[in-house]
């Protein structure tokens, strides 16, 4: 995300080991819905993949037929490269600013996944772009899911990272002070969330109108959102 937070990645993967953000809630309960909605082998795209470690337990539990991920970090893509080596599934990983690469990116897939990545979208017309774009390459009975920091309705994005990060300086206490400041430089400068409605405004008017809230965080701060036509 040309952030040091990304660039360097060891105080994210702290974030991954020690689940702050509740990845494992969400990606079980993302594969139940997987499960339950395909009777077939699905095929993903992943919208800002990392380093997979949230996915991978997922990966050869579905199965998956096809898996292709993008990520802008080369750290990450480094070792989501060689954690796909170990497993037998066609995949692929693109680097690449997301609303760029998504222009060459061929379908069909059974499920798009963005994982706290479209909040670093700060134009809601480029969120709308790649929820167009995840339109188009979504199979007939294909959805949308995503993962992300969510306002409440009519809060002021100050005040929602002053939320977060109070939630993240009480709780993610494996961080030393050093490492605390890069995260939440990173936040200040790269996070802009929206609310649920604006959400649901946005996947009307890219042709995603059911919208679903499956999972939410006990602090009000992150959830899981699916979008289907």
């Amino acid at each position: 995300m040309g952030d040091q937070l990304f660039e360097e990645w060891q105080v994210y993967e702290k974030l991954l080991i020690h689940d702050y953000m509740d990845h494992r809630a969400f990606f079980a309960r993302l594969q139940a819905e997987v499960q339950g909605r395909f009777q077939r082998s699905p095929t993903i795209l992943d919208l800002g993949c990392g380093d997979l470690t949230p996915i991978l337990p997922m990966l050869p539990q579905a199965p998956v037929q096809r898996y292709v991920g993008i990520d802008e970090s080369d750290v990450a893509l480094a070792i989501a490269a060689g954690r796909l080596d170990e497993l037998s599934q066609s995949s692929r990983l693109i680097r690449g600013d997301l609303v760029a690469v998504l222009d060459d990116i061929s379908g069909p897939f059974d499920l798009v996944l963005a994982s706290f990545s479209l909040h670093h979208l700060a134009d809601p017309a480029d969120k709308l772009l790649t929820l167009k774009h995840v339109r188009r390459l979504l199979t007939e009975d294909g959805f949308f899911a995503m993962i992300d920091v969510v306002c409440a309705e009519a809060e002021p994005r100050e005040r929602y990272l002053e939320r977060w990060i109070a939630n993240a300086e009480s709780r993610y206490v494996e961080l030393q002070p050093a490492e605390k400041a890069v995260l939440f430089d990173h936040v200040r400068a790269r996070d802009f969330p929206l609310s649920l409605n604006s959400w649901r405004t946005l996947g009307m008017e890219a042709g995603l109108p059911r919208v679903e809230v499956l999972l939410e965080d006990r602090e009000g701060l992150n959830r899981l959102v699916t979008f289907a036509p």
